[in-house]
């Protein structure tokens, strides 16, 4: 059977999460997180483990939310439409950056076969289904899909991006749900800011489409920790995971 994490927002999500990988062997095959409200988490809780990050020179929680869902670009925009051209504007730029070749989360949701003629925008699509059914009540609730791996771009993939491959939105009852698989999630890295990025996504979907937000999962199909050093940086971690307890386990400094 698989484990079933549920949180209440995304940093218990997290924190669970990260928390059941550190008593069970650093890794889990089909981990699965469920998170009820996956717009909210805990600033302070946010703000600890960003400092953790920074200290391991690793990418900020907000840094790994944007490239799934650009709040930061939403926030300045007038309107979807809006998002999507001040988003393509930049995207030839952002994919300068060496890890950035292949695209971007986002850059492949709303723009999928990017520089070619067959361009589409995977979003915008899902909304216009998600509109057109809130319209005609068929109750259609399971036609709402977007692709990550592109099974060209990505034949001959081993590690790094992309490690989510796969999104599908449902409507349940006037809530829409989304479910994330990942074929690789590292939980130090990545995973509190892949949450908060898919809730920003999730978010915005249902606003644009005339929903309310439903719950959030995501499939690991491999889940790792991740990389936690110096271990000064590890036991800050522990006591952020474990609530101020102490928790005894093998470290490799």
């Amino acid at each position: 059977m698989n484990d079933v994490i549920k949180g209440k927002n995304v940093s218990d999500a997290w924190i669970q999460a990260t928390n059941h990988l550190l008593q069970n062997g650093r890794e889990e095959y089909n981990l699965v997180v469920e998170i009820e409200n996956p717009t909210q988490d805990d600033i302070e809780i946010r703000r600890q483990f960003n400092k953790i990050l920074s200290n391991m020179n690793d990418q900020s929680i907000e840094t790994v939310a944007n490239t799934i869902f650009p709040y930061g670009i939403w926030s300045k925009s007038d309107n979807r439409f809006n998002l999507y051209d001040r988003f393509i504007k930049v995207y030839p730029i952002l994919r300068k950056v060496q890890e950035n070749n292949k695209g971007t989360y986002f850059g492949r949701l709303v723009q999928w076969s990017y520089g070619t003629e067959k361009c589409f925008n995977q979003v915008e699509h899902t909304i216009f289904k998600l509109r057109r059914e809130k319209q005609n009540g068929r109750g259609i609730r399971v036609m709402y899909e977007m692709s990550i791996y592109d099974p060209v771009l990505d034949l001959n993939n081993q590690m790094g991006f992309p490690c989510m491959s796969f999104i599908s939105v449902k409507i349940r009852k006037g809530f829409l749900d989304l479910t994330a698989i990942y074929r690789n999630q590292y939980f130090v890295q990545k995973a509190y800011g892949n949450f908060l990025g898919l809730g920003r996504l999730l978010d915005f979907i249902a606003k644009e489409s005339g929903y309310e937000v439903g719950k959030l999962t995501c499939i690991a199909t491999h889940a790792d920790l991740g990389q936690i050093k110096p271990k000064s940086n590890y036991l800050k971690m522990v006591e952020i995971c474990s609530n101020q307890e102490q928790v005894e386990l093998n470290f490799d400094s």
